[in-house]
This record gives structure tokens, C-alpha cells and sequence, in this order.
């Protein structure tokens, strides 16, 4: 067995035993029976998965939404492009859908949760529950997608769900080097003005990609296999908003959003 192999089965358990006691320690919002599995044709409907929230804590929690890509297929359109070739996907929180390859939910429209109180309905019968959009647009295969619920500013966990697109697939499984052993943390702070770090953890490596709105890679880093701490000089690059994501074997995962300012 391989070094990386060896502490991608490490940290795999590590990662599960967070998971599940931040959860029974109700230390963060609770996710009510939210699908494992999503199938539907690549040619047909759109593949919804929807689930609501509670909050199991004493305290009332404002929650923002982070979506992330473990696996996509091939082609997979993002950033997204109006018209562009491949699958694409959406979600919805708080009552708002918002566009196509939204990586969070803005912050002004985050949803507070009081002590007890479940997602369902607010005034004005708007869905407030967590709806996700997968569109296949014609390419069959397995994307999986996982949605962080964040409390902000409260000392709360975040919690996070993973959901497999199945389009025109019946083993739908992830493959093992795509679980839920890879973490790429946010950038800090962000914006960034000067020097920043991000915590990852990628047993079997990769590259760490940057790109600007239009998808245009501006700058590739390593990342050895195992864990650590990147820094970047935000002088480096240009004042404005950009993406990264890890890039392995050509396919492109857990991606973020970062802001330059000078």
C-alpha cells in the first residue's frame, strides 16, 4: 500500500468520526432525510434533490449555503456559460434560486433559524428548504455534489451532504479516490490583501487551480499528496474575484471562490 493510500484511509476516518459527532453534539444545523441518490435520464427532466433544515441547538443559527463538486462529468459547464455544452446545476435556499454554477448563497440572504424551527414555507408561501437543479443536458453519467450548510459568526459547525446525479447510470457509486478524503479549506482571510493560507488535505495529490470568471486558468501550485498549508502573495495576481478548485486527472473539484484586493 502507498504512503498517499495509506493516509487517505487515515484521514477518511478521521473526516467520518467528525461528521457524525459534530451532528449528535447538535453543534450545527441538522439536515432532515436528505437523498443519498438522485437518478433520471441524461435527455429528460431536470434531477432534483430537496431536504429541509432544523436547528437542533439553544441558540438561533444564521445559515449560508456553500455548494461544492466532488465528481462531475465530462463535459460539466462551469463557470457556468448561457447556452454552453455539458451538465450544469442550481440550487435554491431561504426562498431564492439562484443562477446557474452559484458557488454560495449571498450572505444578506442567509437564513436565520430560531431555537427548534425547521425549514418549510416563510410569509409569502416561497419554499425556504434546500432544492438543488441538476440538468444533465444530454451527458449521462455521475456527478456528485455537496451542499455545507454555515452558521455565521456563531462558533457552530458547518454540516455537510453529499448527493450523487445519477443520468442514465445504474452503479451509481463514487470511486473511491473521489470520497470524502479531500479537503480544500477556504482561503484566509478573504479578501485577500497580502499573504493568505488555505489548509488542504489531498492523499493522492493534485493542483490547486486558479481561474478567472471566465474559466481561464491564471495560475497553477502542486499539491503534494497528504496534508498541509498553501500560502499565496494576493500581489501576485490582479485586484478582482476569482475561482479555485483542484484539478486531478483533468477533472476539477471542491471549488471556491477568492477575492484579490490591493
Amino acid at each position: 500500500m502507498s504512503m498517499c493510500k495509506a493516509l487517505g484511509q487515515i484521514l477518511f476516518v478521521s473526516l467520518a468520526f467528525f461528521v457524525v459527532n459534530s451532528a449528535s453534539a447538535q453543534n450545527s444545523p441538522t439536515i432532515i432525510d436528505p437523498p443519498e441518490q438522485v437518478f433520471g435520464e441524461a435527455t429528460g427532466e431536470p434531477l432534483v434533490a430537496e431536504w429541509m433544515v432544523t436547528n437542533a441547538t439553544d441558540v438561533s443559527l444564521t445559515i449560508y449555503v456553500e455548494r461544492h463538486f466532488v465528481q462531475t462529468v465530462e463535459p460539466f459547464n462551469y463557470p457556468y456559460v448561457a447556452g454552453g455544452e455539458g451538465a450544469y446545476e442550481r440550487f435554491c435556499w431561504g426562498g431564492t434560486c439562484f443562477p446557474y454554477g452559484t458557488d454560495s448563497s449571498p450572505g444578506p440572504l442567509a437564513l436565520t433559524l430560531a431555537p427548534g424551527d425547521t425549514t418549510g414555507y416563510n410569509a409569502i408561501d416561497q419554499e425556504e428548504w434546500l432544492i438543488a437543479d441538476y440538468y444533465p443536458n444530454g451527458i449521462a453519467g455521475l456527478t456528485a455534489i455537496e451542499y455545507c450548510f454555515i452558521p455565521t459568526g456563531q462558533g457552530m459547525e458547518e454540516y455537510c451532504h453529499t448527493v450523487l446525479y445519477c443520468a442514465d447510470v445504474e452503479d451509481c457509486v463514487v470511486g473511491i479516490e473521489q470520497q470524502r478524503r479531500v479537503e480544500i479549506q477556504h482561503f484566509a482571510p478573504n479578501p485577500v490583501v497580502g499573504l493568505a493560507g488555505l489548509a488542504y488535505s489531498t492523499p493522492q495529490g493534485g493542483n490547486l487551480v486558479f481561474m478567472d470568471l471566465t474559466g481561464r486558468a491564471v495560475k497553477t501550485i502542486v499539491l503534494n499528496c497528504g496534508h498541509g498549508v498553501l500560502w499565496i502573495n494576493g500581489s501576485e495576481f490582479a485586484p478582482g474575484v476569482y475561482l479555485y478548485a483542484l484539478e486531478r486527472d483533468g477533472v476539477l473539484s471542491h471549488a471556491r471562490k477568492l477575492v484579490i484586493e490591493h
